[in-house]
């Protein structure tokens, strides 16, 4: 009966850490975003350097396992895999920051980043699973079964962490509190495994867990405050947000001598508005104006489509400068709706246009492909700005997305996207790539670089307008599109490989 109770215990402690090892892989790649984005580098990086460690884990812990005092080796094992998880919150910023500046190529600073984060908790926790199956063994006769079901409880574990953590724990509560969550526990089970030692010992161990509680509860009023500072137009500060897509950065700045706030969604700037009142609806980069290039049609422009709402920049200005107009948005993420509602003045917008009784501006808060999937309303026009960071949403680059853009749009309507590219060069890949893909369904498709016509090679946004329609957009430039250039397509879609990387 007593073994029994030992091997249940030793499954719960299985169970729990292969939780915890899945909801740490999660929060990795959001702390990881600010730095380096949120794209497939990112993630490809996050998982191989994560299954390196642990596998490095499983290594060493069969080795230790071999040896004596299993349970004082769990136990510090445990421990430290506790600690190292509760530095990661204390010192991601400035090491992240530094290595971010010093590796210039995305993929090797990504690859870097996540060494110098998560190898050696991995690791640690990597050593637990053939020490937790050492102590469970009663004898070589069982040995099989006992670690199959050892390992069929660590799998349902990361099962439980997975969905627990994707679904529940990171969008509600934040990467960092999570991190703080998770060291606590951690510390718990080192605990739990030495209650029965000297007290001198077990009030480390309880001090400790603690320590990171307190830790938590700072981490979760601190950014309250800051929030609340930011509202009130204080710079030199940032607060930080967790959604269901991304990580989001909050702050007040100087930019072109005008005081701003700026919304940055993994790593890249997403959206910004004027902090000033009267400037509130106006807009502040200088790409987004080129919008207005829709208006170049020869048919009269009313209702419009935009992808993408973030900070809700453009359509802002577009309910403000054209009183008869409309516009649906489509943001993917309920959140950062509500952010744009409270800290960028959407709300405000709202209220004073009276939205909710004219209904010119609707919000929708859906994935964009599967919006227009479904869509039976004819626009005027559709307007694209959804990026995760620089980086744009592969579903809405493809050749069947831009069919079903096409049936969304009246007769001679158009579509005009932003893309972040080089007009000739290396850099110039993306766009040659999605120009030939927009070619195949649109008669016309022109590019108006928003920055410099004169240097080609500059990495820029650019506004690419498709439409069937003949028309002349002034600052245009002849994109060379080679007749072997690829086209995107929902089975063959490598942008990540296509766009320009620092």
């Amino acid at each position: 009966m007593l073994y029994k109770i030992k091997s249940q215990k030793y499954k719960a402690f299985i169970f729990i850490v292969e939780a915890i090892c899945m909801i740490l892989e999660l929060c990795a790649s959001r702390v990881l975003s600010p730095y380096f984005g949120n794209s497939n580098i990112v993630w490809t990086s996050v998982i191989g350097i994560i299954l390196l460690s642990s596998s490095l884990g499983n290594y060493i812990g069969g080795k230790i396992a071999d040896k004596d005092r299993l349970k004082e080796n769990l136990r510090f094992i445990i421990f430290m895999s506790a600690l190292f998880v509760l530095l990661i919150p204390l010192i991601q910023k400035g090491l992240l920051e530094y290595i971010a500046k010093i590796f210039s190529n995305i993929k090797l600073g990504a690859i870097i980043g996540t060494l110098a984060m998560f190898f050696i908790p991995s690791l640690f926790l990597g050593c637990v699973n053939p020490i937790i199956i050492k102590l469970s063994l009663k004898n070589l006769e069982t040995a099989g079964e006992v670690t199959g079901k050892v390992y069929a409880f660590a799998t349902i574990g990361g099962i439980v962490g997975t969905f627990l953590g994707g679904f529940v724990l990171v969008p509600n509560f934040g990467s960092v509190q999570i991190l703080y969550v998770l060291a606590s526990i951690l510390f718990i089970l080192a605990f739990l495994l030495n209650i029965k030692k000297s007290f001198k010992v077990s009030f480390i161990y309880f001090s400790v867990v603690i320590i990171a509680i307190t830790m938590l509860i700072y981490s979760i009023y601190s950014n309250t405050i800051k929030a609340g500072l930011i509202l009130n137009g204080q710079d030199m500060i940032s607060a930080s947000f967790d959604t269901q897509y991304g990580r989001v950065i909050i702050k007040n700045m100087y930019y072109n001598n005008e005081h701003v706030r700026i919304l940055n969604i993994d790593s890249g700037y997403e959206s910004a508005t004027f902090i000033d009142e009267y400037k509130q609806n106006e807009l502040v980069f200088n790409y987004t104006k080129y919008y207005d290039l829709m208006f170049n049609s020869k048919f009269e422009i009313n209702n419009v489509m935009m992808i993408g709402g973030a900070g809700y920049s453009y359509p802002k200005y577009y309910i403000s400068t054209y009183p008869t107009k409309n516009i649906d948005v489509v943001e993917i993420d309920g959140d950062i709706t509500k952010i744009a509602k409270k800290y960028f003045y959407l709300d405000k917008l709202i209220s004073d246009y009276n939205l909710n009784e004219n209904h010119r501006l609707g919000l929708i808060n859906e994935d964009g492909r599967t919006y227009l999937n479904r869509n039976t309303k004819k626009y005027d026009a559709i307007l694209n700005d959804a990026f995760s960071g620089d980086n744009p949403a592969k579903t809405l680059t493809t050749l069947e997305l831009i069919k079903s853009i096409k049936n969304s749009l009246n007769e001679n309507g158009m579509y005009l996207t932003n893309i972040i590219s080089a007009l000739d060069g290396t850099n110039s890949k993306f766009i040659k790539a999605e120009v030939n893909t927009l070619k195949k369904v649109f008669k016309n498709v022109y590019v108006v670089p928003c920055s410099s016509l004169e240097n080609t090679e500059l990495v820029q946004n650019n506004m690419v307008i498709a439409t069937d329609q003949e028309l002349y957009f002034k600052g245009e430039y002849k994109l060379n599109i080679d007749e072997n250039e690829i086209v995107l397509t929902d089975d063959f879609c490598p942008v990540d490989t296509l766009i320009p990387h620092k």
